[in-house]
């Protein structure tokens, strides 16, 4: 998409995601099957579009564009068989670092 490299239009973000969304804009909601506008961390809120499981591990995605963004980032590794990201969530988790406070999670 071209886009500078002005700190306002930066958004932090691992290599696997930074990857996996590439230049795409889009994605299918799973669950109705409609293409959708990707999360826009600069202009949306996530806790609009996400929430965390209740044990901290996993992004459930609670509009059309999270879950969109779920599932074309592959955000919980569901393509991948060594589950990396959920794993490291899981050390975070033990060290109290994750998930971040302000961020809504499933009630247990």
């Amino acid at each position: 998409l071209g886009g500078t490299d002005r700190l306002d239009n930066l958004a932090l973000a691992c290599r696997r995601c930074n990857e996996r969304r590439y230049n795409f804009t889009t994605g299918i909601d799973p669950d109705t099957g409609n293409e959708v506008p990707l999360f826009n961390p600069r202009l949306q809120s996530w806790s609009d579009h996400f929430i965390w499981t209740a044990d901290g591990l996993r992004i459930i995605g609670t509009s059309p564009t999270g879950r969109a963004t779920c599932a074309r980032l592959d955000l919980n590794d569901e393509r991948r068989s060594e589950k990396f990201i959920v794993k490291s969530r899981q050390l975070w988790v033990k060290g109290g670092l994750h998930p971040p406070p302000e961020d809504p999670q499933q009630s247990v």
